[in-house]
């Protein structure tokens, strides 16, 4: 029933944005009774929280694996970026997780309650892609900027300028951005040397 409800959810949020997406339209698009569904998540903050933990799991769990799949091999922080932009940022999911994010801006209850959540997802992946650089001379502020300009453009990109932007655009920025993160990263090593 939760997945359903999760997956109802995700829809709505993608479809309608946060504020339209009631408990009512989420539950016309399940098999469930609202009274059912708010058995389970008595409040749409409720239910927010649980999905943007979900999401947030399965971005550490989708990371942690690309990560260990390229392992120290550095030479691929490019192609790690594309599919983290493919397989992950430029789908309904993290757009859903956006429009939870960016009502937490002014919902502070939403904000207090989903800032452990998020604080852990960013500080597990940080520390994660950090451990990579960990001996080649790259300071961890250094890095750590990178990751974050990386999830910020990323992001930027979904929310502001995909209104605006066509697919092909946006892939094409996020290949640029690629590059440019492997010429930067291959430029210091050579500079250690």
């Amino acid at each position: 029933m939760r997945k359903e409800i999760l997956l109802a959810a995700i829809s709505c949020l993608y479809e309608l944005g946060y504020h339209r997406a009631s408990i009512k339209k989420i539950t016309e698009k399940t098999k469930f009774s609202q009274g059912a569904l708010q058995h389970h998540f008595h409040t749409k903050e409720d239910l927010m929280v649980f999905v943007l933990e979900r999401l947030l799991a399965k971005s550490v769990r989708l990371t942690l694996e690309w990560l260990n799949e390229i392992g120290e091999d550095k030479s691929r922080i490019s192609e790690l970026t594309i599919k983290w932009w493919t397989n992950q940022a430029n789908s309904p999911e993290y757009l859903a997780m956006m429009e939870i994010l960016v009502a937490a801006r002014t919902e502070d209850a939403l904000r207090r309650r989903i800032k452990p959540t998020f604080d852990n997802f960013a500080r597990v992946t940080d520390d994660r892609i950090l451990a990579i650089f960990e001996n080649d001379n790259i300071s961890h502020a250094k890095a750590r900027t990178l990751i974050t300009a990386s999830r910020q453009m990323m992001t930027g990109l979904i929310t502001s300028d995909g209104l605006f932007m066509n697919e092909e655009e946006k892939q094409a920025y996020i290949e640029h951005w690629a590059t440019f993160l492997q010429q930067l990263f291959e430029q210091k090593v050579q500079e250690t040397m």
